[in-house]
């Protein structure tokens, strides 16, 4: 009867102790506070920490790479890892107003003088996008596009089987990646652009890569790749 009465304020969903005072907000400051940033030296093509801004050692082992630059808000760690977590594993779509302001001041920083007229979204097999009922990269793409005022262009379909690129080793996600990825019938709106493609989490970049080799197929002019975490 008390609750009833008296309702609590509901609690920060990643800590579960803070109480959220505005309805509008879903985690608390202090938890927030912990998310960490990437600090420089950063490998200069994908974003990953280096001792120096020289190019990684996953980067000069990849044979060819077709997008020009990754960047990334922060490590995929902490407090950034369990709000990505908390949107694809417990479907916690609130969450994506504050993953799209990082990717925001990443944009900002890294970004927007690139010329870019066009996000893309990595894509997910259908499978997977009706067990979790959303794309995760489309949903930031066009919660970003909004903030910084460029299309969405779901250039880019996935028909092969559903990624599970943490299962896989190296080799095994270069071998199967460029099949699985297609063009969509969108696909045309790409060709002499310059495309930024978003995912939530950049891993070894094998995805990356092999997308914006599709987009160049497409007709895009350069590419560069914005992730939430590294």
């Amino acid at each position: 009867m008390l609750g009833l009465l008296f309702p609590e304020p509901p609690r920060c969903l990643l800590c579960r102790q803070n109480f959220i005072q505005n309805p509008e907000e879903a985690v608390c400051a202090p938890c927030l506070a912990q998310v960490q940033r990437s600090a420089p030296p950063l490998c200069r093509l994908c974003g990953r920490k280096s001792l120096t801004r020289a190019i990684c050692y996953d980067c000069r082992r990849r044979s060819e790479s077709f997008f020009l630059k990754a960047c990334s808000y922060g490590p995929y760690r902490g407090k950034l890892r369990e709000l990505i977590l908390a949107v694809k594993k417990d479907r916690r779509t609130e969450l994506l107003p504050i993953l799209a302001e990082y990717l925001a001041d990443v944009w900002a920083a890294e970004l927007v003088d690139k010329g870019v007229s066009c996000l893309v979204p990595v894509p997910m097999a259908e499978e997977k996008r009706r067990e979790r009922g959303f794309n995760q990269a489309e949903l930031l793409a066009r919660k970003l596009g909004g903030l910084v005022r460029v299309r969405v262009c779901e250039a880019l379909t996935w028909q092969g089987e559903r990624r599970a690129q943490i299962a896989r080793d190296r080799e095994q996600r270069l071998e199967g990646m460029g099949e699985s990825l297609g063009l969509s019938k969108d696909a045309e709106l790409v060709a002499g652009e310059v495309v930024c493609l978003v995912d939530d989490v950049y891993t070894t970049g094998s995805t990356a890569n092999a997308c914006a080799k599709k987009l160049h197929e497409a007709g895009a002019r350069a590419v560069y790749v914005l992730t939430l975490a590294r």
